[in-house]
């Protein structure tokens, strides 16, 4: 597809100072999961350590609490409130406002399930939150059930959909990959968010800029990669890059991570664990001079 923006060059965080510290490095709050559906938030979290974030800490239903945590004694857990489906209620968005302030950056979306109440809690976290935030999947499919996301506040979100969910958004075809990729420039410009529009060569663009991401592999594939994703770009924003800084870079590292494994692993699968795995092997290449 031709597009007349300029791709940026591809961004590099700056090595650690001898003398950092955990705080130098953000608070992640990735806020997900849903009953049935507590590895795609475990999997965010997992790949938000991994790639650096300074804290991170995962906000679930109360009932999925011991079940992500499990996965990784390397994130905090806030418990939240669940309906009888086992999703986040609606009225945790005070509970969870003391943390909005900690946060470098917020996710919401994986595994999170779908329901009126959360359309309502997505659309509050958009108006009333300050700090950057990533959007995806099932954070994606509650936003596309309110008018909101064509008032988004400029600056602040990424949104990270795949053809079906961007098909939800903006109501074109999936199938239509060029009219996808024009909706989604169209769409950054206008609200000066980043939108990071997955496939074989995932675009990401602010409507000012545009890259196609060239890194990745079919054996990435498989359920949860996304939300590897997730945790990644949510995790640079965390380190100082700016939405689209953490977007283009998180896009590329995620899919050199996914070569490197195929490779290694010798593997036409690659399980989004060892997608995380096989992170800082991405990152150790990308700064080398």
């Amino acid at each position: 597809m031709h597009v007349d923006l300029p791709s940026p060059a591809l961004p590099q965080l700056t090595p650690r100072a001898v003398e950092s510290h955990k705080g130098d490095y953000g608070s992640a709050l990735l806020i997900g999961g849903s009953r049935g559906l507590s590895g795609a938030i475990a999997l965010a979290g997992m790949a938000a350590v991994r790639t650096g974030a300074g804290l991170v800490r995962l906000a679930v239903p109360d009932r999925c609490l011991e079940t992500v945590a499990q996965f990784s004694p390397c994130s905090m857990t806030i418990p939240l409130t669940d309906d009888s489906a086992g999703r986040i209620c609606i009225h945790e968005l005070e509970a969870l406002s003391p943390w909005f302030e900690k946060a470098s950056c917020i996710a919401i979306g994986p595994g999170l399930g779908q329901s009126r109440a959360l359309t309502t809690l997505v659309k509050m976290l958009i108006r009333h939150t300050l700090a950057p935030m990533v959007i995806d999947a099932d954070g994606l499919n509650n936003l596309s059930e309110s008018s909101i996301w064509k008032q988004i506040p400029p600056g602040k979100l990424i949104l990270t959909p795949h053809p079906g969910e961007w098909s939800r958004l903006c109501k074109v075809p999936a199938h239509q990959r060029e009219a996808q990729c024009a909706a989604a420039i169209e769409f950054a410009k206008q609200s000066q968010c980043v939108v990071v529009l997955k496939g074989a060569r995932t675009l990401v663009t602010d409507g000012e800029t545009a890259a196609w991401n060239s890194t990745g592999t079919p054996a990435m594939a498989t359920g949860g990669s996304g939300d590897v994703l997730t945790g990644v770009i949510t995790a640079l924003v965390c380190q100082g890059l700016s939405v689209r800084e953490a977007a283009h870079l998180g896009v590329h590292a995620h899919g050199m991570a996914g070569e490197l494994a195929e490779r290694e692993l010798d593997s036409h699968v690659i399980l989004p664990t060892e997608l995380i795995a096989y992170l800082p092997k991405a990152f150790s290449r990308l700064a080398q001079p």
